[in-house]
């Protein structure tokens, strides 16, 4: 099997099908003109590392930067990324005076779920603040960021080996819980196997 997949003027080819990656290669070169960089190692800010075992994807070098555009390399590491008991208000707090910081660092934290869906919660949480962003928010915002710095080297890891052809899904909802419109939060993640490949939180 080979898999293909294009990003813009970006291609990505991998499978475990070696002649078939060849003649794929070859025919794309036909029609694009291509240069093969070899074996991937970053893509689009996701760093991919072969091990013993499967394929480990992972943003730590963009999430190391997001943390130092927020100076908080030097704070202490928080164990999970949102309190779970927290509801926050839409106008809870003072507005801040560098609203873009906020809308920047939210907007990077969305990139980053597609490594790490155990902060897609937390981020689509703030990403419904973008328009009234306050001290309270960025807060929160920031303990998502001191989360990360504790736990920079995860990722998705995908093990080697013959997929089982099953799919398991996990939903959840928190049934309005949302305080300002009174809406519920739905979030799911299917599994290909062991292999989580599609996932999601978002507000009603």
């Amino acid at each position: 099997m080979v898999c293909l997949l294009l990003y813009v003027d970006d291609i990505v080819i991998t499978g475990t099908d070696r002649l078939g990656i060849s003649a794929v290669i070859t025919e794309l070169s036909e029609v694009f003109d291509m240069k093969d960089l070899g074996p991937l190692s970053y893509f689009l800010g996701i760093e991919v590392q072969i091990k013993e075992k499967g394929l480990l994807l992972s943003q730590e070098k963009y999430a190391r930067e997001l943390i130092i555009k927020a100076s908080l390399e030097t704070y202490r590491d928080c164990i999970t990324p949102y309190l779970f008991h927290m509801q926050m208000l839409k106008n809870e707090g003072t507005l801040l005076s560098n609203p873009s910081l906020y809308r920047s660092i939210v907007g990077a934290l969305q990139y980053l779920t597609f490594t790490r869906p155990d902060i897609a919660f937390a981020v689509n949480t703030f990403c419904q603040f973008m328009y009234v962003r306050t001290d309270v928010h960025y807060a929160a915002v920031k303990r998502i960021l001191r989360y990360l710095q504790g736990t920079l080297a995860k990722g998705l890891f995908f093990k080697f080996g013959k997929t089982v052809p099953y799919i398991n899904a996990y939903c959840d909802a928190d049934w309005a819980r949302e305080i300002n419109q009174r809406r519920s939060t739905t979030s799911f993640i299917v599994y290909l196997g062991h292999c989580p490949v599609s996932w999601q939180s978002k507000k009603q």
